[in-house]
């Protein structure tokens, strides 16, 4: 039960990491428009800010429909009035956290595109999870380890099939 709670928390926030990706991909506005090229490099873009957000809402009200499983491996009410502001905080928290770590990266000298495992795995979960803590409350801790156990082992097969779909630049 564990293990699907911590899945089914976690698939928006996983929609969320895809969507820049996605945005890129379809030429959307600010797509390939950088933030900050010397803090984060040329791959963080503006686009990641509406995508990934978007990508999240469109998770979360697609959970709310299943409503068997959103009752069942739920960790909050998918009814409660503000699931709106719980897809967008997971959203934004995958994004923050992705470039939280870029900017570490890039201060620590490592070259935009390098692997960095295994915060370029965990980065954008544990944002969204630290980011969604005030209104869902904290989702404890063995919740939280399987989340991360889940990235390192869902996120590089995400990652190479969304390369193969020339979707993503690098292959992690």
């Amino acid at each position: 039960m564990l293990f699907l709670e911590a899945l089914w928390f976690f698939l928006p926030i996983l929609a969320a990491n895809q969507c820049p990706g996605l945005a890129a991909y379809l030429h959307l506005p600010d797509a390939h428009a950088p933030i900050i090229r010397r803090w984060l490099g040329e791959n963080k873009t503006i686009a990641a800010y509406y995508a990934a957000p978007l990508g999240s809402l469109g998770a979360i009200y697609a959970q709310q429909q299943m409503t068997e499983w959103s009752h069942a491996f739920g960790l909050f009410d998918y009814n409660r009035s503000d699931l709106w502001l719980v897809g967008l905080l997971l959203g934004l928290g995958a994004v923050l956290g992705d470039h939280i770590k870029s900017f570490i990266k890039r201060r620590v000298g490592i070259s935009p595109g390098a692997r960095w495992w295994p915060f370029d795995q965990l980065d954008f979960a544990i944002g969204g999870i630290v980011l969604a803590i005030p209104i869902v409350g904290w989702i404890g801790w063995e919740r939280a380890a399987v989340i991360c156990l889940l990235v390192l082992l869902i996120h590089p097969i995400g990652n190479r099939i969304g390369y193969l779909l020339g979707l993503r630049k690098v292959p992690w």
